[in-house]
């Protein structure tokens, strides 16, 4: 209880401390923004021992403000001596200025800068690693995708979730060098996140190498993952693909055949789709149901002539339901 009460009055402390800086310093940092005041004269005026308040103030505005406005208030970081004082930040003890540095450090987009967080991924602190790709995402250093993924490959506590989540954050030009990637990745985690980022940027160049893992792998994770990327990318050269996963031994897997069908359209597999309904396993016939729905008007017939027949078969059940769903959708 003691632990507790002491954190909440140090919190109140920060907070009543935050909010006497805002007061006083508001006003300057709007000023700033809509004059042609020279950004180190703003900063020479704040004393260092308040920069930890200008920090978290500065952060609340660079995730709100767009355009010039944004650009304007990036400048007090890249030009005035900010850009110093989080260099040096890199290398204190404390993990806070660490990460604090790392993350302003991402709006001074340099070579210098780069080659300096780039180093920083070796740290054995994950909040410190994270951070620092993730910077690395807003300088699109994209050309260090490899070794980032080498790296995190070698982080136990780092699960597939959590470096998709970081990798994501760059954009598409890292495709290409994932596309490649996986003609030689042995991990298979590594390679359901690249596949996860590949049908995320609908990145349809990477089609031959994700019918090659969807052939010759086989884990099923990886295979519904390639199935997925099948259907994003919308690829009619994957229809005869897709035929043959629609029969597979597991109903997960037909699963995504059937999303993957009837995301692409083709009519060809109209018949597959329609005949899924009938399948033995209950997501099988659900999923059937709901690309029967929206596939053409031949089997949207098909999954009403369901949902009228009075037996109170499965099929019949799950056609009503699935109707009913998508109408109310439709209507709101």
């Amino acid at each position: 209880m003691t632990s507790v009460l002491t954190i909440r009055f140090i919190n109140h402390i920060r907070n009543k401390r935050q909010e006497k800086f805002i007061s006083k310093w508001q006003d300057h940092i709007f000023g700033y923004l809509y004059s042609n005041l020279n950004p180190q004269e703003l900063i020479s005026r704040i004393p260092k021992n308040k920069y930890k308040y200008l920090f978290s103030y500065l952060r609340t505005f660079l995730f709100n403000l767009k355009g010039d406005d944004l650009d304007r208030l990036k400048q007090l970081i890249t030009e005035t001596s900010l850009r110093e004082y989080f260099i040096n930040k890199l290398n204190k003890y404390s993990r806070r200025k660490r990460v604090e540095a790392i993350y302003f450090l991402r709006f001074i987009n340099t070579e210098e800068v780069v080659d300096l967080l780039v180093k920083t991924l070796k740290t054995p602190n994950e909040l410190i690693f994270k951070t620092t790709v993730e910077s690395l995402a807003y300088l699109s250093a994209y050309k260090n995708i490899n070794l980032i993924l080498d790296l995190s490959k070698k982080r136990k506590y780092l699960t597939k979730e959590s470096i998709l989540s970081m990798i994501i954050k760059f954009d598409q030009s890292i495709c290409p060098i994932l596309t490649k990637r996986l003609e030689t990745e042995k991990s298979t985690d590594i390679i359901l996140v690249i596949i996860t980022l590949l049908w995320h940027f609908k990145y349809a160049d990477a089609l031959k190498n994700i019918l090659n893992i969807l052939f010759y792998s086989g884990d099923k994770y990886l295979i519904i993952e390639s199935i997925r990327y099948l259907g994003e990318v919308e690829n009619l050269d994957s229809v005869n693909a897709l035929r043959f996963f629609l029969s597979h031994s597991k109903p997960e897997v037909r699963v995504a055949a059937i999303q993957a069908v009837g995301k692409i359209g083709d009519t060809s597999l109209e018949e597959n789709i329609m005949i899924k309904i009938l399948d033995p396993e209950l997501e099988v016939k659900i999923a059937a149901a709901k690309a029967m729905y929206k596939f053409s008007n031949k089997s949207e017939y098909k999954l009403l002539e369901y949902a009228n027949n009075p037996s109170g078969q499965i099929e019949s059940i799950i056609a009503k339901r699935i109707i009913m769903e998508k109408r109310i959708l439709e209507n709101d």
